[in-house]
């Protein structure tokens, strides 16, 4: 069984000096300033753990004056949905990873890339620094404000066929994967069939045998029951994925400096609660997936590692010098 050496014991808070200057609140509900917090996981899930803290944060902070209002397990739509309104100012935060933000900017694939972070600490010692406040400034371009990262988790492979030891066991398998191209192109070099759907669709789908299994962090497997529609989980760790938990940029323009200032440090605040919350429940999860009945098995990392090795020259010369500058920095981060 891996050891999962992924939690952060301490967190920096390298985004708080990205609030800028506006004025005006977004929205009022009898004199609050009303921030709805959209994702599309289970309610228990842990990115709505942290919403709901950064919910608790705000009130406190703000004495009552900003409400936090968590819809989650797509109440709103989907991720792409969630991304748009926000780019168009009609919701005022969610949460995406880097590489899926990558529909508006192609160079962002490359922090997916599978095994780039070494562990969850590595992860964060890269976006806590300044390649995270260089990935902040391409996002910000795009009508949106990055506030704080927070944790995606570590991704595990999941079907109904058979363990999946090596990448060879995964020929012939249709595997679902999120809506970047990065993840597709990871899943095809590792000898499946890779199929994007969105998250909020996945659990029927799997139900229906449209798909043989799906990539998900143990959080997301248990929270959305996917353990009722999969059978083998295999412990690839292919992917640490990192959220960007974002605000609406039109939205943010026109809140008071001094909100801004408080849903800003409040969004760091709840991120180092929810990696170190996120961290805690995968690693029970694991154990909890076995006792609901899942067939849990190591893999051959190595053999993983090699077919991915491809990808790291591909993407290099795809996005750029720049994009192998940020490949070379990131492998480099101690």
């Amino acid at each position: 069984m891996r050891k999962l050496t992924r939690r952060a014991t301490t967190f920096g808070l390298p985004l708080c000096a990205l609030a800028g200057a506006a004025a005006g609140p977004a929205a009022h509900a009898q004199g609050k300033l009303i921030v709805r917090v959209a994702t599309g996981t289970a309610p228990d899930h842990p990115e709505n753990v942290g919403a709901r803290k950064f919910g608790e944060l705000l009130a406190a902070s703000s004495k009552g004056q900003i409400e936090v209002q968590v819809h989650p397990s797509g109440e709103l739509g989907s991720q792409r949905d969630f991304v748009e309104a926000l780019r168009s100012g009609t919701l005022e935060v969610t949460m995406v990873t880097i590489g899926f933000f990558s529909a508006y900017d192609p160079l962002l694939n490359i922090f997916e890339l599978p095994y780039l972070f070494r562990d969850g600490p590595h992860a964060f010692r890269v976006v806590d620094g300044p390649i995270g406040k260089q990935i902040a400034e391409r996002v910000n371009k795009k009508n949106v404000h990055l506030m704080a990262y927070w944790e995606a988790g570590l991704r595990d492979i999941t079907n109904n066929v058979r363990p999946i030891h090596e990448p060879a066991d995964l020929k012939g398998l249709k595997i679902r994967v999120p809506e970047a191209k990065v993840s597709i192109d990871t899943f095809k070099a590792f000898g499946a069939n890779a199929s994007p759907l969105a998250y909020t669709e996945l659990y029927m789908a799997l139900r229906q045998g449209v798909y043989d299994g799906q990539e998900n962090p143990p959080s997301n497997i248990y929270n959305s029951k996917l353990y009722e529609v999969q059978k083998y989980l295999s412990l690839s760790g292919h992917q640490f994925l990192v959220h960007m938990f974002m605000y609406s940029g039109p939205l943010w323009e026109k809140l008071s400096p001094e909100n801004q200032k408080l849903i800003g440090d409040a969004a760091v605040q709840a991120g180092m609660f929810q990696r170190s919350y996120n961290d805690q429940q995968d690693e029970k999860l694991i154990v909890t997936l076995k006792q609901v009945g899942m067939k849990v098995n190591d893999v051959d990392k190595q053999a993983f590692m090699d077919k991915a090795k491809p990808l790291y020259a591909e993407y290099a010369k795809t996005y750029g010098p720049e994009a192998a500058k940020f490949i070379e920095e990131v492998q480099a981060v101690k």
